[in-house]
């Protein structure tokens, strides 16, 4: 998969320099195209360059643990590999990807505090390309963090589209007299999740899969079935809570492909929420899962202040009763079809499941850190069996929740 993106990569370059191939990008030919990003400088100073193929603006942000450089961009597209063996400076990391529909995230993570010295834009007029340059300085914790929260201030919330533009829709879904299912598939965009042994991006997995799962409940029409994310666009973790509740869901499922450093470790599982984690598996798998915003440069002030209550108080709501209920239906059908992980019904602190009023499970179609579920997970006519068996699971607990299956039954 690598190879292939960067042979891709080099082909539009090329392309782009002898004039045979359109130097827009080949999924969105309306957005420009980054081509290349340099990286250079010694420990106390260095310069970050990107080239485009036609003007953009950027917004820069700071973040912390661990310290960030955030650019911000209307949505671009990414002709690009980076080679960090080319790299000087203090930059450690480098990712990008789409935080929505109409907006694009590059992060850069550093080894020690910096300040931003200078940012430079030019059009390149011989090559018809336009460059930005951003120098930084190195600089101190307390420096870094008060400059971080005066670019808070300054910015608000940088280039934070409406949630309904975020989740693909123009308004917010419409209450629905049908029992109602949110599926929605973990990470996406500048989030990769989980990479495969043979390089599978999970959120590809995930996306594929919940495409099918809602594909089924379309044909049968007794479910009213909506997706967080139906492309590859990144959606922080509250926002797929909120959108659950806004949406009246009856249920949240959220699905995932992890991976764990014990690769013999295989099969499904099915998570509900707690304070309290069941086992190391499941508390590594949640941390894992909680960074999501972490890697997507969401700032954690942003949340409610009443999460850590909610993880604490859910476990006296009806509403876990119920998630609790769904899950062990949901394990009774998989494991007729699939092989589960040991004690497939596990518990930890997923901040995704925590929605107060809708039942809310994590589901684990398989681990891909082990080679024989990675195979499995991209095996069309096995997740054609999965997708039967959490649509049988979902209709089963409507029916013992005593929720509407369909309009033509209420009618009955």
């Amino acid at each position: 998969m690598v190879i292939l993106r960067k042979i891709f990569a080099l082909l539009l370059l090329i392309g782009w320099l002898i004039g045979g191939i359109s130097v827009a990008y080949a999924q969105n030919t309306s957005v420009p195209l980054a081509l290349s990003a340099k990286v250079e400088g010694g420990d106390e100073d260095m310069s970050i360059t990107l080239i485009f193929d036609r003007k953009v603006d950027m917004v820069p942000q700071l973040l912390n643990h661990p310290w960030r450089l955030v650019l911000d961009f209307e949505r671009l597209g990414f002709g690009f590999e980076i080679d960090q063996k080319d790299w000087s400076g203090f930059a450690s990391d480098m990712r990008w990807g789409d935080m929505s529909d109409v907006n694009s995230r590059i992060i850069f993570e550093m080894d020690k505090p910096f300040r931003i010295a200078e940012v430079k834009a030019q059009e390149n007029k011989g090559n018809n390309t336009f460059s930005l340059t951003l120098s930084l300085k190195q600089s101190d914790s307390d420096t870094f963090n008060a400059a971080m929260i005066d670019n808070m201030r300054t910015n608000a919330v940088v280039q934070r589209d409406t949630k309904s533009d975020r989740l693909g829709a123009s308004s917010a879904p419409a209450v629905s007299k049908k029992f109602t299912v949110v599926i929605d598939p973990g990470h996406g965009g500048i989030d990769s999740g989980a990479v495969g042994r043979h390089q599978t991006l999970e959120k590809e997995i995930v996306l594929a899969f919940a495409k099918e799962l809602k594909k089924k409940f379309d044909t049968e029409g007794n479910v009213e079935a909506i997706l967080t994310r139906d492309s590859d666009v990144f959606i922080p973790l509250n926002d797929r809570v909120q959108f659950a509740r806004q949406s009246n869901a009856d249920l949240f499922i959220s699905i995932h492909a992890d991976s764990i450093r014990e690769n013999y470790v295989r099969g499904a599982t099915v998570y509900t929420i707690s304070d309290k984690a069941s086992d190391r598996v499941a508390a590594s798998i949640a941390e894992s899962e909680n960074r999501a915003d972490e890697i997507g440069g969401i700032n954690f002030a942003d949340e409610p202040e009443d999460v850590a209550d909610i993880l604490v108080d859910l476990a006296r709501r009806e509403t876990l009763g119920f998630s609790v209920q769904f899950a062990r239906l949901a394990v009774s059908k998989l494991q007729e079809e699939t092989k589960m992980i040991n004690n497939p019904h596990r518990h930890a602190g997923f901040r995704v499941l925590r929605a107060p009023d809708v039942p809310s499970v994590l589901i684990e179609l398989g681990y891909l850190s082990n080679a024989e579920d990675e195979k499995q997970l991209k095996q069309a006519s096995w997740r054609a069996k999965i997708v039967n068996q959490i649509a049988e699971s979902v209709s089963r607990f409507a029916e013992l929740s005593g929720r509407r299956l369909s309009v033509a039954n209420e009618k009955e």
